[in-house]
């Protein structure tokens, strides 16, 4: 077995990101990365605008704070009054502040009687005009290649009048469950059966991150069948295996991906849980056997296999948020094995949740984090600080 240090590294080191690169719609960008320099098209806001509804007015040189109204413009229409001196336009959100205005009044500081409006308020230049390129300017830098695009993204991009963009292609998942015992949701409950989870939990896992599994596949522990689902399998650039990866008799997952060109690059990690993990790579992508029980598949989703894809992607930072915590209760543990153990922390500390066995997944869902116990741990008091990783939200 390795550490987690050591698989840490190795997945750092053997995963590449993928080079291919396509054109789609910027409402349909949403967890890709951008495979271009995007520089804005036009001038952002495109005109002198409103920021408040009120009155776009034009100074006096007196002290009188007083102007006469002379029209109306509305967000969306065409501006073509210049304003004078003591002149004033009723003005909305968003609307074109016509030419000769200095400011814009908020029309809950304004007193108006007929044509004529008063104001106690100053009058400050510019005040409630978002000016015609105060966020970009034609030709400016707006994105770089590499950015993740965000909802903030796709909003900015809608911003900039742009339909489309390119972006490096997201990598093709597969999932495989393997199981004689597995039996879906809704479904009658037969003896000696339990209700197969881990695909769903991947699936959401998978969708946490911006990517979605094209293939999902329930196998039998029978080597013909798994092995065809294999084949299949591999033509991805990464596929999850769930369970059949141990050193039971019906685990056939190592030997058949073996049997199939697939390298192994480790199998075991001194952890728990999720020691049998396995992380192999072939010629079309990568391949990590993850474990049968619910939690230790999740565990190991968080800090391997999606930090993998997340390089795949060329994201840089790709394992999960790490920090240090003081610990509400103190926790012991034997030395050999590093323990991610299901816990809650709030603003102030962490505390490890009841129901730390793989099997369990009602503590994971009331989880908001791991705590990390380094191998050689083997007592941390109360109040002592602790490495913590942020689940995603």
């Amino acid at each position: 077995m390795i550490s987690v240090a050591e698989a840490k590294a190795i997945i750092t080191q053997e995963v590449q990101s993928l080079k291919g690169v396509e054109q789609i719609a910027v409402g349909a960008s949403l967890g890709y990365r951008l495979a271009e320099e995007i520089r804005s098209p036009l001038d952002l806001p495109p005109f002198d605008q409103s920021n408040v509804d009120g009155y776009a007015v034009a100074m006096t040189k007196g002290k009188e704070k007083k102007w006469k109204i002379i029209g109306e413009v509305a967000a969306g229409e065409p501006c073509n009054y210049v304003l004078q001196a003591g002149e004033a336009i009723r003005i909305f959100t968003g609307a074109v502040v016509p030419q000769g205005s200095d400011c814009v009044l908020m029309q809950e500081k304004v007193s108006r009687q007929g044509d004529q409006i008063s104001s106690s308020e100053e009058a400050l230049p510019s005040q409630f005009i978002r000016r015609k390129g105060a966020q970009i300017k034609t030709g400016a830098l707006a994105l770089m290649p590499g950015t993740v695009i965000s909802p903030a993204v796709i909003s900015f991009l809608d911003a900039l009048g742009l339909p489309r963009i390119r972006v490096f292609k997201k990598p093709g998942i597969a999932i495989i469950v393997t199981g004689n015992e597995l039996e879906k949701a809704g479904s009658v409950l037969s003896a000696g059966k339990n209700y197969e989870s881990n695909a769903s939990a991947l699936q959401a896992a998978l969708q946490q991150i911006g990517l979605h599994a094209a293939s999902v596949e329930f196998v039998k522990d029978e080597k013909i069948a798994l092995n065809e689902a294999v084949q299949r399998g591999l033509s991805f650039d990464l596929l999850l295996i769930s369970g059949g990866i141990s050193v039971g008799d019906y685990d056939y997952v190592k030997e058949v991906l073996l049997e199939n060109g697939t390298q192994c690059l480790f199998h075991g990690i001194a952890q728990k849980p999720g020691k049998p993990l396995f992380f192999g790579k072939n010629k079309n992508g990568y391949v990590f056997g993850l474990p049968g029980n619910p939690a230790s598949a999740l565990t190991c989703f968080y800090e391997y296999a999606g930090p993998a894809l997340k390089r795949m992607q060329g994201r840089e930072h790709i394992f999960l948020k790490t920090l240090r915590m003081p610990l509400r209760k103190e926790l012991r543990k034997k030395k050999g094995l590093a323990h991610f153990l299901k816990a809650h922390c709030s603003e102030n500390e962490v505390e490890a949740l009841e129901g730390q066995d793989s099997f369990i997944m009602k503590s994971l869902a009331s989880a908001n984090a791991f705590i990390y116990l380094p191998a050689d741990t083997e007592h941390i008091g109360a109040g002592d600080s602790v490495e913590v990783h942020l689940l995603p939200e």
